[in-house]
């Protein structure tokens, strides 16, 4: 009678299939493959796992798994040493190295960094207070310095106010005007007034330049006559012309560029 490793090889030989093909696709390794066709079966291997690879083995070469099987069980198993009951799991109960303890203890450590990062205020830093207490008796003397600064700053606020109003009243209200001596007050006077914001240029007859800025809407410029000053202006139609506040019309045309341009009394446009 052949022996399960004597069927084994002839079966597979018949079949004409290589020990290695086996191997890949039963994914056991050659070794276990070749000492079940010699009989060779190692006692430091789990029997479990042997009948395991050994019914996968039977399966694939379509032999009969229950007869084999019970062949390899009798000429194996020794009666004294037969435990196939596998063995339940043993419950490691160490609580300290458990995963429960672990996620515990990092739930306290995240709780414990906010709230330390977060909420605890330190008590240990003195508090000190920004205003110091007083006695009662100083209260009053405060109050009243304080009513007193109240009361000069309103004083020098209405000052200002008007002084403003004065300086609004006055004939010459412009933002720019030429200083006039009480000598000049008969002479012609040339006003330019801004009808919007315009950027103009004046030159002396030494060709200095005396003004060459931004000018607003509604700005007034005004210099004697004979000073022969030039103009130079990137929007001609902005700049109105008043002779002894007598209007004599725009320098130019809406858009229009002069330059160095030279009024005189009788200038109308």
């Amino acid at each position: 009678m052949d022996s399960i490793g004597q069927k084994l090889k002839k079966t597979r030989r018949l079949k004409n299939l290589k020990i290695s093909d086996v191997s890949k696709e039963l994914r056991i390794s050659r070794e276990i493959l070749k000492n079940f066709e010699t009989d060779n079966i190692q006692d430091d291997v789990n029997i479990v796992f042997l009948i395991g690879h050994l019914r996968s083995y039977c399966g694939f070469l379509g032999l009969d798994q229950t007869e084999i099987l019970r062949q390899f069980k009798d000429s194996q198993i020794r009666t004294d040493k037969l435990d196939l009951e596998i063995k339940r799991p043993v419950d490691d109960k160490n609580f300290l190295f458990s995963n429960k303890l672990i996620s515990f203890a990092l739930i306290i450590t995240i709780f414990s960094s906010f709230y330390f990062l977060f909420i605890e205020v330190d008590k240990t830093k003195r508090e000190y207070a920004l205003i110091p207490d007083l006695p009662e008796n100083y209260i009053a003397t405060i109050e009243k310095a304080n009513m007193i600064s109240s009361s000069k700053i309103k004083i020098n606020e209405k000052n200002e106010n008007d002084n403003l109003a004065k300086l609004d009243t006055t004939p010459n209200s412009s933002s720019a005007i030429a200083s006039l001596s009480k000598n000049e007050e008969n002479k012609s006077i040339i006003t330019l007034k801004f009808l919007n914001d315009t950027w103009v240029q004046l030159r002396d007859v030494n060709d200095e330049i005396i003004l060459s800025q931004l000018m607003n809407k509604n700005d007034e410029y005004s210099y004697d006559v004979d000073l022969n000053y030039s103009i130079t202006s990137g929007n001609a139609g902005h700049i109105m012309v008043l002779i002894d506040q007598t209007v004599r019309g725009k320098i130019g045309k809406k858009g229009e560029v002069v330059d160095s341009l030279v009024l005189n009394k009788e200038f109308i446009n």
